[in-house]
């Protein structure tokens, strides 16, 4: 009994650092299938990937990224640029090229990885700073964001992963802020700017500036909201000036009418709500009751800015989840938010003694293994025909296809290339032909259309006249459309490469002839 008794007072006075380690040994293993994902030639590894390949593409090549989504080639860019323009930046270093379509999956890929990481260290320090430096803490809240964030997938080559950088960094500045007396107004400043910052990196980062605002509102701060309002049009229209952007009405069209999908609790239900959001219920739980507790007694300006910002971040999250196509990402910031939040509550020391001491202790340490286990394993679950199954084999059979368009059929600058395969992927195809590809996000078309938030009328035409070149589509399959529109008699088939087959039009094979 003696033996027991001492063995559970280890375990009870180092729990935490055992919980920290095999949260490490987790990190680790989520690590590197996360790194493996990246190096595969699987077309998408977190959810419409294409969006964010494409427009790199069209940097890289020095070619406009937003456009008339109503003429050809009606394509939509929902994102706002400066993810886009880091990642071009870097890859034009290389000697690659924007049809080394491999090449620029891992760029962005491992971008975001590093921005991930970035992120969850950042948030960490932030706890660190908060929670009267306690390392064991910090780490334990890193590793936590870090595997949430890797669960939710959507940090996967995509802008969110330097969205969530911003928030954690922009939650480190707001703390100096409220911390510094003398410099405390320059912090307020890059605040404001990482919050702008944040809006042309994904247009959900606008929650961020809005957070500040009431934040000032909520202390009556007038004469600071008015400075940093002021500081942040300023650092917005700086944006606008020097990023690539065209033409601020086709920006603005793409950004807007690009997200513009209709509302539906059903896709939210299915999507957000019952497969991400829900396993997570106990920490919005206790942000509710913390940030209740915080806004009524205002123990210290960070944790009312916590307060007033979390039910801001997740109600923003909540609403944008319900519009078709949106998933869990609307939720990433909000975590960290919230992450750092119950991290430095629970190591204050006026609140220790409510926790249930070492039972409380005990009980969160199991909470985290057991969400360490839970996710390293659902990651692997998600991932593993990856790493059964060799896909370059569907790569260069796309390229082949490619290959057979250019050389043998004479493909030209001029000619529209339209993918419709259904059962085979297509997604490599639209990148090696990234600015032929007529339609490369059919999905967002199709919703543009079916909500009228623009007129495909050119498109309908194009196909009525036979102006679309080629055609391609699963082995034995008619040519079909995401708009419904009857291809008529002006196509034929011209060629069959493995699983695809590619229909040329009559009208343009005549000019030829």
């Amino acid at each position: 009994m003696m033996h027991l008794g001492i063995s559970y007072n280890w375990v009870n006075k180092n729990i935490l650092l055992l919980s920290c380690l095999i949260g490490l040994v987790t990190f680790a293993v989520l690590l590197l299938l996360k790194a493996m994902v990246s190096m595969s030639y699987l077309a998408d590894i977190s959810g419409s990937e294409t969006s964010t390949i494409l427009p790199i593409q069209l940097l890289v090549n020095g070619e406009p990224i937003y456009t008339d989504a109503e003429q050809a080639p009606f394509r939509l860019v929902q994102y706002t640029p400066i993810y886009f323009c880091i990642v071009s930046f870097f890859y034009q270093l290389t000697d690659w090229t924007a049809t080394d379509v491999h090449k620029v999956f891992l760029t962005s890929r491992f971008f975001s990885l590093a921005f991930t990481l970035m992120a969850s260290a950042v948030a960490g320090f932030v706890v660190f700073l908060a929670s009267n430096r306690n390392k064991i803490v910090a780490v334990l809240s890193a590793l936590y964001i870090y595997h949430v964030l890797a669960f939710w997938l959507l940090t996967g080559s995509r802008p969110d992963s330097l969205l969530v950088l911003l928030t954690a960094s922009y939650i480190l500045t707001i703390y100096k802020a409220l911390q510094s007396e003398k410099k405390g107004q320059n912090w307020w400043y890059l605040a404001i700017f990482l919050a702008v910052t944040a809006f042309f990196v994904k247009q959900s980062g606008a929650i961020h500036s809005i957070a500040i605002g009431a934040y000032f509102i909520v202390t009556k701060q007038w004469k600071m909201l008015f400075k940093i309002t002021t500081a942040g049009i300023l650092f917005f229209g700086a944006y606008l000036l020097i990023l690539p952007i065209n033409s601020l009405p086709l920006f603005f069209t793409n950004i807007i009418g690009g997200v513009a999908n209709s509302a539906s609790f059903d896709w939210f239900y299915d999507w957000t709500l019952e497969k991400w959001v829900m396993q997570f219920t106990l920490i919005m739980i206790l942000n509710i009751i913390i940030s209740t507790y915080h806004f009524a007694k205002k123990p210290n300006a960070f944790y009312l800015f916590l307060a007033i910002a979390s039910p801001l971040f997740f109600l923003f999250a909540t609403l944008t989840s319900t519009k078709i196509g949106a998933g869990v990402g609307y939720y990433q910031d909000y975590i960290i938010l919230v992450v750092v939040q119950i991290a430095s509550f629970l190591t204050e020391k006026r609140e220790q003694n409510k926790l249930g001491g070492e039972f409380g202790r005990i009980g969160i340490s199991m909470y985290l293994v057991f969400v360490y286990f839970y996710i390293a394993l659902n990651v692997f679950m998600t991932y593993k025909k990856v790493f059964i199954h060799d896909q370059s084999v569907s790569y260069i059979e796309q390229r082949r296809v490619v290959d057979f368009l250019k050389e043998e059929k004479g493909l030209k600058k001029e000619d529209w290339v339209l993918t419709e395969s259904q059962a085979a992927p297509d997604y490599f195809i639209r990148h090696f032909l990234f600015n032929q590809t007529l339609m490369p996000f059919k999905d967002l078309v199709y919703l543009a259309d079916k909500n009228r938030t623009f007129d495909f009328t050119m498109f309908r035409q194009m196909m009525d006249k036979g102006q679309i070149r080629f055609v391609i589509t699963d082995h034995k399959s008619l040519p079909t459309n995401i708009l419904n529109h009857s291809f008529g008699n002006t196509l034929q088939l011209s060629s069959t490469i493995g699983q695809y087959d590619i229909y040329e039009s009559k009208t343009l094979q005549n000019i030829e002839l």
